[in-house]
């Protein structure tokens, strides 16, 4: 199962650089055993393995919704 489901906004552990996740990857049943496609804040796309990624608020998990305003 992956820690970071599409639509997570997450960091990557060497910088500040945020991001959202595009795609989820699994390889295996290992725990830590998912890969993620993220498009990051300067218009990068990249792809990590979960070790090199964490959430980027520490206060709750936040997901990038593209949905319709309810104006």
């Amino acid at each position: 199962m992956s820690r970071y489901p599409k639509g997570s906004i997450v960091k990557h552990k060497s910088g500040e650089i945020r991001g959202e996740v595009v795609n989820v990857f699994q390889q295996g049943d290992a725990p830590g055993g998912c890969g993620y496609y993220v498009k990051w804040d300067d218009g990068n796309h990249s792809y990590h393995p979960e070790q090199e990624l964490s959430w980027a608020n520490v206060d709750r998990p936040r997901m990038h919704y593209s949905g319709r305003s309810g104006k």
